[in-house]
C-alpha cells in the first residue's frame, strides 16, 4: 500500500506524458527487431478483431493476441528495457516541469513497459493492465471507470488534486480531481465541463 498522504496527483500515460501511443511504438519496434513473431501476433489480433466486432471476442482477447508477440521473445524484459531507453526522449518536457512526489500514473497499457518509464521518471505508483508470465491480461483492460475503480482500491483515502489526461474517456477521473487538465500536444488546458476533446478514444 502507498502512504502519498492524501493527496496525489494523477496522470494518463499515452498522449499525456509520453507523445505517441506505446501499445503502437511497441508493436513498430517489435516488427524492426522480430518481425516474425511480430507479425504472426498481429494476424492472429486481426483474425480476433473480427470476432469482436462481431460480439463474439472480448476486447482483452484482441489486445492479448496483438502484444503476445514480446512474451515469445527470448529475455523479453531486456526487449522491454531496451525499447524504454530508445523511447524516453518522447516523454513530454512538461511533465518534469510539474512533477511530484506524489505522482501516480494509471495506463491502460502494461504495466510491463509503464512502470519502467515511471522508474526512470522517478514515479512510484503505477496503476496499469497487468499481464501473467504468459501474456494474459489479468482481469479488465485498465480503462476509463475501471482506472478509476483501481485508483479507488489502492489508494482508497488519497484526494486528487489534480488529474492530466488527453483523452475524453477519463472524464470520470478529471470531475474526481480538486482540478483536471486536458493535455493536448504540449498545450496544457484547465478543464471544465462540456469541454471538446480532440481525443475522444
Amino acid at each position: 500500500m502507498y502512504d502519498y498522504n492524501g493527496n496525489i496527483c494523477i496522470y494518463d500515460f499515452d498522449g499525456t506524458i509520453y507523445d505517441g501511443d506505446t501499445c503502437r511504438d511497441i508493436v513498430m519496434y517489435g516488427l524492426k527487431t522480430h518481425p516474425f513473431i511480430t507479425m504472426k501476433s498481429l494476424k492472429e489480433a486481426k483474425k480476433l478483431q473480427k470476432e469482436y466486432e462481431a460480439g463474439f471476442a472480448s476486447f482483452e482477447s484482441v489486445k492479448t493476441a496483438m502484444l503476445s508477440f514480446i512474451f515469445k521473445i527470448p529475455n523479453y524484459p531486456k526487449f522491454i528495457n531496451t525499447f524504454v531507453s530508445k523511447h524516453m526522449k518522447k516523454i513530454k518536457p512538461f511533465y518534469n516541469s510539474r512533477k511530484t512526489v506524489n505522482d501516480v500514473i494509471v495506463s491502460a497499457s502494461y504495466d510491463l513497459w509503464v512502470s519502467v518509464f515511471a522508474r526512470r521518471l522517478g514515479v512510484k505508483c503505477v496503476i496499469a493492465t497487468k499481464t501473467d508470465s504468459d501474456g494474459n491480461i489479468v482481469g479488465s483492460n485498465c480503462k476509463g471507470a475501471e482506472k478509476m475503480r483501481r485508483l479507488k482500491e489502492m489508494l482508497p483515502n488519497a484526494t486528487i488534486a489534480s488529474a492530466y489526461t488527453d483523452s475524453e474517456v477519463d472524464i470520470p477521473m478529471l470531475e474526481m480531481a480538486k482540478i483536471g487538465y486536458v493535455v493536448e500536444g504540449n498545450r496544457i488546458v484547465t478543464y471544465k465541463r462540456g469541454y471538446k476533446f480532440k481525443n475522444r478514444k
